[in-house]
Formats: structure tokens, sequence, C-alpha cells
């Protein structure tokens, strides 16, 4: 009972841990893709400034798509800081005379023929709170918009947990961008010196142990960096909050031991024996969680004299078993599947892939993966914006999943794809997809199958902001095992295939060594 109460702390702690380097570094990750879109879409709306009508940049609507991007004022000045053309202000008019350091400031961040974000500054005349500038060179003059670090800030503070497990957001020189301390943001607080800031700003991911001089203690955060932007972001917690969890169960434990030696010397042997039979089915438990079962046995019954205690135990513990079993799926959930679509993502494919060509080998069937492009959806970004693009995207996962009958999985997803259903779609990323389909005849079943999905999926959508989009896409089929063994031979040959089909005119699939079929 004495070695019972003793290796919880120590256990609990490392489980603790365990959890932050899991937990936090996936909500940094996520945090940073988040960030990435807002970069890229900010790059977005500056680019049309440039390239839009006169019409289009001085209509109402588009006034307001930069006031939700959080642009406080968009001019055009000259090297010296004159004003020529005001396009946007949340104010009456632009100012007239750009501030010295701001100008200064914009003139560093410039870069020929890019659009460039400068690090976090003030303009005092422009907004109160810390913001950037977006600048890109036009001839002789300068497209000059200041940024609000508004959703910044938003998104650092929904995350919270603990009593001070909190995010922090740098930008591309390590100043506070968002933090718990509103004067660290306020005051651009430089907190490059910390060395998980160091790493981030070296476009490194991890997770690591530090000394937090705004919390004056030691602090686990996980950490990554935006591309593209610089900027970085950090999830922290204290250790002392760890170490209290600890606390909490060792005290538990320790309550546990002492009614458990006042039971054994009150009851003796004979309760001692009651006790035994049900400790020992949740050790048979504990051990298969150990070994790596996914599924348990706690049915077994409890005599009616054994105490309540225990009856208690084995329920307390079965409810812990659901809940890890849940986080373990929302864990999964965030690692291989797209957050978009519902599919595996690239890496989980990547996995699967490699189980079914093993498989196919040993069972010597032949297979075939489809790599199926869409025809101009960056015009669909470019016009619409990306939440049009995303809610595209969903849509086409919807009804792939639906054409190839995937939408009544399992309880977990995770156990319904390791299965190797004999055909696994998945999105790698962007408006790309492809498709495994195990234990084919032939070339003509999978054109046939092929042919009647591109005319289910490429069709007229409705979107929820009241469009009908009429898209098309390009397909390319690499054969099992004629075309290669491999993942990557195969990846590769359907990849050229696609690239052979969108020459062809798009809107059509290709074998890898034969004409292509509108």
């Amino acid at each position: 009972m004495t070695i019972f109460w003793a290796w919880p702390y120590s256990k609990a702690l490392d489980l603790e841990i365990q959890e932050v380097n899991e937990k936090h570094l996936v909500i940094a990750k996520n945090l940073s893709t988040a960030f990435e879109r807002y970069y890229q879409d900010v790059l977005g709306v500056f680019s049309i400034l440039e390239t839009g009508s006169q019409k289009q940049v001085n209509s109402p609507e588009f006034n307001a798509f930069l006031n939700s991007f959080q642009f406080l004022e968009v001019a055009v000045i000259t090297q010296n800081g004159e004003l020529q053309t005001c396009i946007f202000s949340r104010h009456e008019q632009c100012q007239p005379v750009t501030d010295n350091a701001i100008l200064l400031l914009a003139k560093q961040t410039l870069e020929e023929g890019k659009i460039r974000i400068s690090t976090v500054t003030e303009a005092m005349n422009i907004d109160d709170n810390p913001l950037m500038l977006v600048v890109k060179k036009l001839g002789n003059q300068i497209l000059l918009g200041y940024l609000s670090t508004e959703y910044i800030i938003k998104m650092g503070k929904r995350v919270a947990f603990g009593e001070k497990g909190h995010a922090a957001i740098v930008d591309q020189t390590g100043q506070a961008l968002a933090h718990p301390l509103a004067s660290w943001v306020k005051t651009r607080k430089d907190m490059s010196k910390v060395s998980a800031v160091q790493k981030m700003l070296a476009g490194k991911t991890g997770v690591e142990k530090f000394y937090s001089p705004a919390l004056k203690g030691d602090m686990i955060a996980g950490y990554t960096s935006v591309p593209g932007a610089g900027w970085g972001v950090m999830v922290p917690q204290p250790i002392k909050e760890l170490e209290g969890t600890a606390v909490e169960i060792d005290k538990a434990a320790l309550m546990v031991m002492l009614i458990g030696i006042a039971l054994a010397c009150l009851f003796a042997i004979p309760v001692s024996l009651l006790i035994i039979k049900p400790l020992e089915n949740l050790s048979r438990t504990i051990n298969s969680i150990k070994s790596g079962e996914s599924q348990v046995n706690l049915q077994f019954t409890l005599s009616r004299a054994v105490p309540q205690e225990i009856s208690e135990l084995k329920t307390q513990f079965a409810h812990m078993m659901e809940t890890i079993e849940a986080k373990e799926n929302v864990i999964a959930k965030l690692a291989y599947f797209d957050s978009h679509t519902g599919l595996p993502n690239r890496n989980y494919f990547y996995r699967l892939s490699n189980k079914a060509l093993a498989k196919m080998i040993t069972l010597n069937q032949k297979g075939a993966l489809v790599f199926i492009d869409f025809d101009g959806f960056k015009e669909v970004n470019d016009t619409y914006g990306h939440k049009a693009g995303d809610e595209l995207l969903y849509l086409f996962g919807q009804r792939l999943t639906r054409f190839f009958q995937l939408n009544n999985l399992s309880k977990s997803e995770l156990a319904f794809y390791d299965a190797l259903p004999e055909i696994i779609p998945a999105r790698l990323g962007g408006d790309e997809f492809v498709i495994l389909l195990q234990d084919v005849k032939d070339k003509q079943e999978v054109a046939s199958i092929i042919e009647d999905l591109l005319g289910t999926v490429f069709a007229e959508y409705k979107m929820n902001q009241q469009l009908n989009l009429k898209v098309t896409g390009s397909a390319g089929i690499a054969l099992f095992p004629e075309d290669g063994k491999e993942y990557d031979q195969l990846m590769r040959a359907a990849d050229l295939a696609m690239y052979a089909a969108k020459s062809a005119g798009k809107n059509t699939l290709c074998f890898t060594e034969e004409s292509c079929n509108r």
C-alpha cells in the first residue's frame, strides 16, 4: 500500500508533461494554421487593391470587405510620405502626411515586386493599439495599409486553460502581438531573448521548458512558426500547475491507502478475499491497457458483499476509460484527418496506402491510384474569397464520401480506415485529392468508376453565400502494379497523368500510358 501511494505522484507528473507535449503542440499548430490563412488572405485582399478596378475598390462592399480584415486605412503615398490617393479609412479621411517613423518602417519593409507585412508598431494618429503595415512598391509611390492586430489578439485570448495556461504570439522580431499581459501587447514587449521564441523565429517546431519573467516561474510550452509571415506561436503552461495535479492524485492515493489498511485490519482475510477478486479484474484491465489493447472488459460482476468503494472505483475507472477514448478520438481526428473535408490527410493516406499496397501484393490483387485536381480553383478563391473556397472543398468532400458510400462510418473513423476499406479517398492539400482503389479487375473498371465519379462530384454547387458554381476537374490514374508497386512511384505516375489531363484541355481523365478521355 505504501508503494501504491508513492507511485501515482511521479507517474501522474510524467503523464501531465506527456499530455502537454501532445496537446499544447497541437494547439500551437492549429493557431499557426489559422494565422497562415489570415496572412495569405490579407496579401490576397491587398493584391486586389492594385489589380482591381477603381469602381470595385471604391465600392461600399469592398470597403466593408477591407474593414472585415481589420484594415484601418489604405492609401497611396509618395516617397516623402505625402498622400496621393485615399483608398479606405475608418476615419473620415486619410492622413495627409505619413509620420516619419511609419514612413521609415514602410521603406524598410518594402521588397521589389512583393507585398510585405512589417513588424508590429504604433501610429497614435491612426489607432491607440499596436498595428502592422502592409506595403507594396508602386513605381515611385508606395501602397500603404495600416493593419490592426485585433484578430491576432482575439485568437490568442481564445486559448486559456488551467490557471495560467495561455497563448503568446510574436512578430518576426520577437515583439509581442498577443499575450495575457495587456501591458506587454501595448508596449510591444521584446520576447526574443526567450529560447523558445528564438527557435520559433528560426522556423522550428517543438516543446521546451523555460523560465517566464512574466509569470516568474518555469513553464513548458509547445511552439511553432507561421509560414510566410514569420510570426511565432507559443502555448505555455506553468509546471507548478502540473505538479499541483500530481499532488492531488498523491493525496487521493494516501486516502485510499489508509482506507485499505483500516479495512484489512477490521475484516482481515475473509473480506480481503472478497476485495481481491475485483481488484484482480481491474489489474488485468490495466495490464491490457498497458499492453496496447484498445478494447478492455469492464463487464465483470461484483458480489453484493464487496464494499461500495470498490464498486465506485470500477464505475469511475470505466468513466475514465470513456474519457480517455474520447480524447484519443479527438487527437486522432486532428492528427490524421483534414479539418475541411473530414477525409484522411496526406500523412494518414501515406500510411494507409503502404499497408494497402502490401496487402494487394500478398493477395496478388490489382489496384489504382487516382489523382484529382480542380480546374480553376484559384479563380474561385480570388473571385469569391477563401471562405467560399473552403466551403467548396467541404461540399466536394461530402459528395466524394457519398459517392463511395462512406457516410456511415463506425464510431471510430480511425479504426474504420485502419481496417483498409477497398476505397480510400483523401485530401493532399489545396484542391488536390487522391483515391486508392483496391482489388479491381482491370483498367476498364477503373475508368468506369472514375468517369461516374467525375460526372457526380464535378457539377453545380449551391453555396451558402447564394452562389451557384459549376466546377470541373482533371484526373490522372496510375495502375498497380503496372505503373509501380510503391507509393512514391504510383503518386508520381498519377501526378504526371493528371498534368497530361490538364494539358489535354482539362475536365479530362488520363491513364499514364494512353490518351485522355473527356
